[in-house]
């Protein structure tokens, strides 16, 4: 699944789904202009991408703009675009496809990255303010888990130790 668990995944994709969908017929009911689906579907990869190539000249260690006011930088960012005439399309299907190979890629935060991520092998990352708090809580989750499963499997009350001196994996 990658690093996000199965409620991310799947709330990733559903949205990413119906971003699409509403993109294609974002207030146009014959279809959505021709500029707007260049700009949605390589535009903004290309100009999230250039943004990456520049951070990646400057330091090889991976963006991490999570906290609360890059965040906030990227709702404001992401509510005037969306709600602008000429670029609301074009930002559904930006980011619903995004979302759609960040739910199958299992990448967390914000999924505007996910396409740059993938071309330069980069693991950057920028605030959601949806689906960072979902994030949280399933790893928060899956460490509790991780913690609890520990605990029963510590090797205490194995009636046969392993014979090579390797723990059995």
């Amino acid at each position: 699944m990658g690093r996000i668990g199965p409620f991310g995944a799947l709330s990733r994709a559903a949205l990413g789904a119906a971003l699409v969908f509403f993109g294609f017929f974002h207030g146009h009911p014959w279809g959505i202009p021709w500029y707007e689906a260049v700009l949605g579907l390589a535009g903004f990869p290309a100009l999230m991408a250039s943004l990456a190539l520049v951070v990646g000249h400057v330091t090889s260690r991976p963006l991490r703009l999570t906290g609360p006011a890059a965040t906030a930088l990227n709702c404001l960012l992401i509510v005037a675009l969306a709600s602008n005439r000429f670029t609301g399309a074009a930002v559904d299907l930006f980011y619903g496809v995004t979302l759609l190979a960040a739910a199958w890629r299992g990448q967390p935060g914000c999924e505007a990255t996910v396409i740059s991520n993938v071309i330069l092998r980069r693991d950057d990352q920028v605030g959601c303010p949806v689906f960072s708090p979902i994030d949280h809580a399933e790893l928060r989750h899956r460490s509790r888990a991780a913690l609890s499963v520990g605990a029963d499997l510590s090797g205490t009350d194995r009636a046969d130790p392993p014979r090579d001196g390797w723990p059995d994996e």
